[in-house]
C-alpha cells in the first residue's frame, strides 16, 4: 500500500470512496453524512488530501484542513468497504499525525456522529479524547483531540 497526495484527478474516486464508506451510516442519523457532502474537488485544491492505494486503486483517503497555530483537523477518514481491517484506516491516521506533526502542530482534532460508536472506539484506543458535544449543522458530534 503506497501514501500519496491526491491530484485532482483522483476527486471523483475519493468522492466514490466517502459515499462507499458512509453510505450505511444514512439510516442510523437518519441523515447523508458529513463526508458524503464535501466537494472532494475542492478540497484537493485546498486542503491537504492524501489517498492510500494498491496496485493503482484507492483503498481509502484522508482529508486534513487547517486549523489554528497549534491543531489541524482531521476533517475526514473513509476506507472502502472491502479495504477494512487491513490496516488501512490505522496507517492514513498514522500519516496524517505525522502530516500535522511535520507542519509544526502539537495536536490532531476531529469530530464525529455521537452515533458511530465503533469509530470512537478506535479514535480513543488511537489516544484521542473527547473533549466536547456539539450539535452542529443537524449533527450530533463528539469533538475529539490528541496531542502529537
Amino acid at each position: 500500500m503506497e501514501i500519496r497526495k491526491a491530484t485532482k484527478s483522483d476527486a471523483a474516486a475519493v468522492f466514490t470512496c466517502a459515499v462507499e464508506a458512509f453510505k450505511d451510516y444514512i439510516l442510523l442519523i437518519d441523515r447523508t453524512p458529513g463526508p458524503m457532502l464535501e466537494d472532494y474537488y475542492e478540497a484537493i485544491k485546498h486542503h491537504h488530501v492524501f489517498v492510500a492505494s494498491t496496485k493503482g486503486s484507492i483503498d481509502g483517503f484522508i482529508l486534513i484542513k487547517d486549523g489554528n497555530v497549534d491543531f489541524m483537523w482531521l476533517d475526514a477518514l473513509a476506507v472502502y468497504p472491502g479495504s477494512r481491517n487491513v490496516g488501512v484506516g490505522g496507517s492514513l491516521i498514522s500519516f496524517g499525525e505525522k502530516f500535522i506533526k511535520s507542519m509544526g502542530k502539537s495536536e490532531c482534532r476531529l469530530y464525529t456522529h455521537v452515533k458511530y460508536e465503533r469509530s470512537i472506539a478506535i479514535y480513543q484506543h488511537l489516544g484521542y479524547q473527547i473533549y466536547d458535544r456539539i450539535q452542529e449543522n443537524g449533527y450530533d458530534r463528539y469533538y475529539l483531540k490528541k496531542v502529537l
